[in-house]
């Protein structure tokens, strides 16, 4: 990178905190390289503009052209060179108009990428599509009388000819843009624009909130790169866009334009740093009602009539697997050879689907759908045809087989290897049913019991392959009709078989769940519980996806009504509850406002005063409903824009104490510094639409320094079911990508940080009831000093991830009573203790043979609901990963270990003289005995060979229990393995491998 030699000296004046001056590494390391594209990264008040300013003026130094979706952030970069100094006058320097570009010219997207409205190629090309659209769907025959229905059109009805027009030039826009040719589609003055860019010898483009680009903004500067000499783009934004509901194409093309993320600030980082405030992240579960319950059960009924058709279909003696149809299988080479000692991979994620709710064809309303959907080929019907088999011995001998669609497997690890999920899911769905599995197929090692497995995620993709490699491949006519029945059946449990596999699909039971009439009522102990803790201070904002539903399906239109899952809804249950009441709520969204009947007359004569005050012309009327009144406003400066503005400057002043409002609406762009409460009651799941949602509450509130901020989820839930953790799945997503504080002062990203007992796999701790952990995080709102504490504001944020297992031991009768088997041993074993212990045994070992540099620090710190995390200080991430692996195998359950290890308990029996003496005496005449209690595994590092096992078996000894190893895989050994494996002395409990910050 050379710097414009022309270039001014410019100076920051201020300090760059820790966070930006990681930015500034990582991109001076890259310009280093050569790169041309940064992209960064950074939540909201993390300093983005600041960072993007220091980058041009110290680095760089090139005439740069920064862009922003509005005016007002437009105008933010140019007030933030004051924190620059420079031997050039700042007017020199800062321009924000597009005729006369400077060394930093900041204009907004929308200034250099208007395409042209209507001209004649553009209107011409627009109207050849629609006549194509309208032959295509059958409602012209040819373009001639295409032609006459567009022509009748406009003269009958204009204004929604001119709509149509309009959506078809944007499509032409589109496919030119798509095309690569979007430059040429701008306005004359766009045009204009970027050619005195050139001339002002624009070398550094900066994109603030850059996720935008995903559409035509991104197109237009794609191609319009080509106009700049060799310029180096910086991309700038809080929530990188994913390619959920997005084109393709065009996500692809943001990919390349701005290359991968080269640095993500964490928004723990910001808050270390101070420029955040700090916040705990809580969940509240709830019961679907018993209406809904019913419709959930349903799903059940429905998944047992599936399996039923598949397990008891009618099968003859001919019965084949169609290996037959298409390619003959062939055996598929493997360069090794299946080992012994091979790992059995855990079955993982047993929670539910997720919705996959589709936009709606921009054009149906012009023109209905009549087009048939293509049929599937299939092969041609045989007249009595053999029959696939029915589920379960086609299963049994697809996995003795090891057959997979065309190709067969010579080993269970290369069989494994081509489907893990189906090969886990198969060996599963036989041993919850009690059906022995072939010799060779080792069981699948799961870490919950059979018993609580959920179905969904095991019965799915082992309806899915029966589907696609067997009965749709069938020549019989019925098995094809069974494959339809099966695909059609699924499709109302959420899952969609296509030709290449399953997807989530829209599914009656998830929207039940998510949109549950028990959500809105859950805001009544949450926001007692606050209000309780924060006084006239609180102010709770609860964001919903929508005013009122508009798309409710008709197999739930008797459950939910349109004010479902809604703001009105929530609105409903606050002006109800004489207690929330006091918050005197209003409702904010883009077509309504709704106040509180005991704030009006108050709300009436604020509003007219900020109004007159602002310089806005509008006049309010309020109508009267039960418990609210709806305000409405005429004037020619009322509108959303306004209303919202107005509205949040009377909650930040304390006149409502508590918004109901949509995401739309109080998402991206909208701030209140005063936030201490949200409550998340969307069902988005998008990473950067999850991120915009919970960086409303990040904010610093200058008058209140010690501000920390609870965000809450509501989930609805009903493990008992098939489908009763949808919603639950979809809280797991929600939280995939965020980062939050824990109860051991630690920084962990998803749902674990909440509370230890919320897994990706299910919700631990939920036998019978949700109440515990409900009260465990309603308890939690009144510590809020003490969540402030365990972010230790002030100290510097490690980047770097330390590897943790977090675990909860499982004890069993037969350890009750006992002692740990050492002189002096006067404590039975806690969780902490048999942790630490083990541990150590385990980190001392891998110390002796080298594989640790030098003797680490075990901890082991409890967490609530019985839950331990055990980690190593001061370690690699490379060492801990190491570590935590096979502190796992040692505590968790056998999976064909190379060595077992027993763990001995020590238990004291009486005698009956010792029960005639005094205690002082009559201890010293009782009798004890060592007994073994649980067998355990030697982890697979330390059990290379026998030398690393006695290293191991050392100090096992010294610091669990006495005993010596055992080669579990044939002889002897493998016989006490089953034994104990029969007598319940393998380990069990609830472990978690997981990836912690400090």
């Amino acid at each position: 990178m050379t710097p414009d030699s022309s270039f001014p000296s410019i100076r920051f004046r201020g300090q760059l905190r820790p966070s930006q001056l990681q930015v500034r590494d990582v991109a001076e390391k890259q310009l280093a390289q050569g790169e041309r594209q940064l992209h960064i990264v950074a939540p909201p008040g993390s300093g983005k503009t600041v960072v993007g300013l220091y980058l041009w003026a110290e680095l760089i130094k090139r005439p740069a052209l920064v862009l922003s979706p509005n005016s007002a952030i437009q105008s933010q970069w140019a007030a933030r060179t004051d924190l620059f100094e420079s031997n050039v006058p700042v007017s020199m320097m800062v321009s924000t108009d597009a005729n006369e570009p400077k060394l930093l010219t900041s204009l907004t997207y929308q200034a250099v990428t208007l395409p042209r409205r209507g001209d004649d190629g553009l209107d011409h090309a627009a109207m050849s599509l629609w006549e194509d659209r309208l032959i295509e769907k059958g409602q012209a025959q040819d373009p001639a009388e295409a032609k006459v229905w567009i022509r009748d059109l406009k003269r009958h009805n204009r204004d929604y000819y001119d709509q149509r027009l309009s959506a078809y030039r944007k499509q032409v826009r589109d496919e030119a843009g798509l095309a690569g040719q979007s430059f040429e589609m701008l306005h004359q003055s766009c045009l204009q624009t970027w050619k005195k860019l050139r001339e002002a010898n624009v070398g550094l483009l900066i994109l603030d909130e850059c996720h935008h680009l995903v559409g035509h903004w991104g197109r237009v500067l794609s191609d319009a790169m080509e106009s700049l000499d060799d310029a180096i783009v910086i991309g700038l934004t809080a929530t990188p866009p994913d390619g959920d509901g997005k084109i393709p194409a065009d996500f692809e093309r943001y990919s390349q334009f701005l290359g991968p993320i080269d640095h993500d600030v964490p928004v723990p980082a910001v808050v270390r740093d101070g420029f955040l405030a700090p916040y705990q992240d809580l969940a509240y579960f709830v019961r679907p009602s018993e209406a809904e319950l019913r419709f959930v059960a349903q799903a059940d009924d429905h998944l047992q009539e599936i399996l039923e058709r598949v397990t008891n279909k009618p099968a003859d003696e001919t019965s084949v697997t169609p290996s037959a149809v298409g390619p003959t299988p062939v055996e598929t080479a493997e360069a090794e050879a299946e080992v012994d000692e091979q790992e059995v991979p855990l079955l993982h994620h047993l929670g539910g689907t997720d919705a996959v709710y589709q936009e709606e064809d921009p054009f149906a309303e012009l023109i209905p759908e009549s087009v048939p959907q293509p049929i599937e080929e299939m092969p041609a019907a045989v007249d009595e045809a053999p029959r696939v088999k029915a589920l379960v011995p086609w299963l049994l001998e697809t996995l003795e087989t090891r057959r997979h669609a065309t190709s067969t497997f010579k080993t269970w690890s290369s069989f494994h290897r081509r489907d893990p999920e189906f090969a886990d899911a198969a060996r599963v769905f036989l041993q919850v049913r009690k059906i022995e599995l072939p010799a060779d197929v080792p069981p699948a090692v799961i870490e919950v019991p059979l018993e609580e497995v959920p179905p969904i995620p095991v019965v799915i993709p082992v309806l899915d392959r029966y589907v696609r490699h067997a009965l749709r491949r069938s020549a019989n006519a019925e098995d094809r009709a069974l494959a339809e029945k099966v695909i059609s059946g699924l499709r109302m449990l959420g899952v969609q078989i296509t030709e290449t596999g399953c997807q989530a699909c829209a599914s009656p039971v998830g929207r039940v769940l998510a949109y549950s009439s028990e959500k809105a009522k859950a805001l009544v102990p949450i926001l007692t519980t606050e209000m309780a803790a924060l006084g006239d201070t609180i102010r709770a904002v609860v964001v919903t996806d929508f005013e009122k539903s508009s798309a409710t399906i008709s197999e739930v239109e008797h459950l939910l009504s349109s004010e479902a899952g809604g703001a009105i809804a929530a609105f409903r249950v606050l002006v109800s509850d004489p207690k929330l009441d006091e918050l005197d709520p209003v409702l904010v969204t883009g077509s309504s406002v709704l106040v509180d009947d005991d704030l009006a007359e108050r709300f009436a004569a604020a509003a007219k005063e900020w109004l007159a005050n602002a310089g806005f012309e509008a006049t309010l009327t309020f109508q009267e409903e039960v418990g609210f009144h709806v305000v409405s406003g005429s004037g020619r400066d009322w509108c959303p824009r306004v209303y919202v503005e107005m509205i949040t400057e009377l909650f930040q002043r304390g006149l409502t104490k508590c918004l109901v409002g949509t995401r739309g609406l109080l998402g991206e762009g909208w701030d209140a510094n005063k936030i201490n409460v949200l409550i998340d009651l969307t069902t988005v799941t998008t990473s950067m639409t999850v991120r915009q949602l919970r960086g409303r509450s990040f904010r610093l509130d200058p008058v209140v320094p010690e501000k920390l901020a609870n965000n809450w989820d509501v989930v609805c839930i009903a493990p008992e079911f098939s489908k009763g953790l949808d919603d639950y799945a979809r809280f797991i997503k929600k939280h995939q990508n965020i980062f939050g504080v824990t109860d051991d002062a630690l920084i962990e990203k998803g749902v674990g940080h909440v509370h230890p007992a919320l897994t990706d796999l299910r919700p631990e701790l939920l036998e019978g009831s949700v109440r515990e952990l409900n009260r465990d995080m309603l308890g939690r709102v009144a510590l809020r000093q003490e969540t402030r504490d365990l972010w230790k504001i002030g100290t510097p944020y490690q980047g770097e991830p330390s590897h943790t297992l977090e675990l909860r031991v499982h004890e069993t009768p037969r350890e009750e009573g006992g002692f740990p088997p050492f002189t002096g041993a006067k404590e039975p074993w806690s969780s902490d203790s048999l942790v630490q212990a083990v541990g150590e045994a385990i980190a001392r070992t891998m110390v002796d043979l080298k594989l640790l540099k030098s003797p680490p620090e075990v901890v082991a710190r409890p967490r609530a609901g019985g839950y331990v995390r055990v980690m190593l200080e001061d370690a690699t991430a490379e060492d801990s990963r190491m570590f935590v692996t096979a502190l796992h195998e040692a505590l968790g359950p056998l999976n064909r270990p190379r060595y077992i290890i027993p763990r001995k308990l020590k238990f004291v029996r009486t005698t009956w003289l010792s029960r005639m003496l005094p205690h002082v005496l009559g201890q010293y005449l009782e009798k004890s005995e060592d007994r073994t209690v649980m067998v355990h595994a030697v982890p697979n590092v330390l059990a290379k060979n026998k030398e690393t096992v006695e290293v191991y078996e050392r100090y096992w000894n010294e610091f669990v229990s006495p005993g010596f190893p055992v080669f579990a895989l044939r002889g002897d050994g493998e016989g006490l393995m089953r034994d104990a494996l029969k007598k319940g002395m393998s380990p069990a409990g609830d472990f978690h491998e997981k990836e912690i910050f400090r």
